[in-house]
């Protein structure tokens, strides 16, 4: 990384003498006795205004930048401190955590030193990490109090002493991520009476958390925006009764693979719960049409509904969403196997994202609904009797389609390939893996066609045919 001021400056850091263009300036500055010559000095880029400095920290994308950033001098390195916001994200590759030798005792004292040093921080990732120890309570009073975010997804048990402990050294968070963790129903009690003022919660496959520590959680924390119980299989409509009553500012609930929430449930959730926006109800197979239709007609700001592998919705489930909730912009209803798609018909334009895979009930009327609204931007079809017919009504119903997904879609002849080259100018991404009747013309055709193409999923070319498109279309990434 190399600051300069001009062009032909030489590459590094450090003091820089700011060349003026204008010969004019140069004479003034040479003439001793004129007034300008104890105005201009020698500056450096370390004298650039701290927001200034301030904006350039921001704008590096790299961890090794960052590093480097603070290493230009003491000035810089307290910008850089007071500008690190996020420790240990969970998906960034640190070093320290692929380390099977550190002990608790010693990661303690690292989290601490660098708690302590960074003391503007909002989001901390205990991820993979070794247990901490009481040392991190103990210097508890020396870290910034800033943090409102706390991942904690760990393969070991903490004792409600310890979590307490870790709990109570980081006193403003909002949110808090435990998905696939050992935690039980009183570590939860633990959490939920330290953090009265938690929006936000994620408990996704913690399989040892039962209806009571939701409770607790429902009746400590009533200002919950977003929770998550996916793959928590001992909650129950009990649970889901106190969670909506208590909460009323739910926005985004995930309940998928909880098989014991049924229908009553969720007449509750959507009687008390009217800002819900997201809710994710897969494999919950108990879920039916009346459900859907509470859901509906009660939270009219519904966007986003996933009903995978829910066997008992219909189309007239369906329908009730499309016709009632003015913003909905996606609906997942793969593997339903009740579900022909006619339910879609007379959808809005805001609908623009359908899963629809593995629906063996799908009919080329049902995919035709789906397009009405026109305003689709993302299909998923793969695995369906998809034939021409409903390609081409796709193709030219949906002018907006920009990922369209057709795996295993095995009745797709010429004609259909020719539809999508033909009409599917903004699409992006084609997914045609396993589609045996896709030969050499259905590839000309999106070749020369999809001139928007940038991603194609595709397998069993034959060689000059892969070649042939490579060099026609180099700027589309074949997979």
């Amino acid at each position: 990384m190399s600051l300069s001021s001009t062009d032909t400056d030489s590459k590094g850091l450090g003091k820089r003498k700011l060349q003026l263009t204008s010969v004019q300036e140069r004479r003034l500055i040479d003439d001793d006795g004129h007034p300008c010559k104890k105005i201009f000095k020698p500056l450096s880029i370390t004298d650039l205004p701290e927001d200034c400095l301030n904006l350039v920290y921001k704008s590096i994308k790299f961890g090794a930048d960052h590093s480097s950033f603070g290493l230009v001098c003491r000035h810089w390195l307290r910008i850089q401190n007071n500008n690190h916001e996020s420790l240990w994200d969970i998906d960034s590759k640190c070093s320290l955590r692929k380390s099977k030798d550190i002990s608790s005792e010693s990661f303690s004292i690292i989290l601490c030193k660098l708690l302590i040093r960074f003391q503007h921080l909002k989001r901390l990732s205990l991820s993979g990490f070794p247990e901490v120890t009481d040392y991190v309570k103990s210097q508890s009073q020396l870290f910034g109090s800033k943090i409102h975010f706390l991942c904690l997804k760990v393969f070991f048990e903490y004792s409600c002493k310890k979590l307490l402990l870790l709990f109570s050294s980081f006193p403003r968070l909002t949110s808090v991520r435990l998905s696939s963790c050992l935690i039980a129903d009183e570590g939860l009690e633990v959490l939920a009476k330290c953090y009265p003022s938690l929006v936000k919660f994620d408990l996704r496959n913690c399989q040892r958390i039962t209806n009571k520590g939701l409770k607790v959680l429902a009746k400590c924390c009533a200002s919950l925006k977003k929770v998550n119980f996916g793959e928590c299989p001992r909650i129950s409509d009990k649970g889901l009764v106190v969670l909506a009553k208590c909460c009323a500012s739910l926005e985004k609930v995930n309940f998928r693979d909880c098989r014991r929430i049924t229908a009553k449930g969720l007449q509750v959730l959507a009687e008390c719960c009217a800002s819900l926006e997201k809710v994710e109800l897969g494999r919950c197979q108990k879920i039916s049409d009346k459900g859907l239709e509470i859901l509906a007609k009660r939270c009219a700001f519904l966007k986003r509904v996933d009903l995978t592998d829910c066997e008992g919705i219909t189309d007239s489930g369906i329908s009730f969403i499309v016709q009632n909730c003015f913003k909905i912009h996606s609906v997942r209803i793969s593997f339903c196997s009740n579900i022909t798609g006619i339910g879609f018909l007379g959808c809005l334009e805001t609908l623009t994202d359908v899963s629809a895979v593995g629906m063996h009930k799908l009919t080329t009327e049902g995919i035709k609904a789906i397009s009405s609204g026109g305003g689709i931007r993302s299909l998923a079809l793969s695995g369906n009797p998809v034939n021409d017919k409903a390609v081409i009504t796709i193709s030219k119903g949906c002018p907006l389609l920009k990922s369209l997904a057709l795996y295993s879609c095995h009745e797709v002849h010429l004609e259909g390939w020719k539809a999508i080259g033909l009409y599917c100018r903004n699409l992006k991404s084609l997914y045609v893996d396993d589609c045996p009747k896709l030969c050499d013309e259905g590839l000309k055709a999106l070749c020369y066609g999809c001139n928007k193409l940038s991603c194609l999923f595709v397998d069993g070319w034959r060689d000059s045919a892969f070649e042939a498109f490579k060099q026609e279309r180099p700027s589309v990434h074949l997979i």
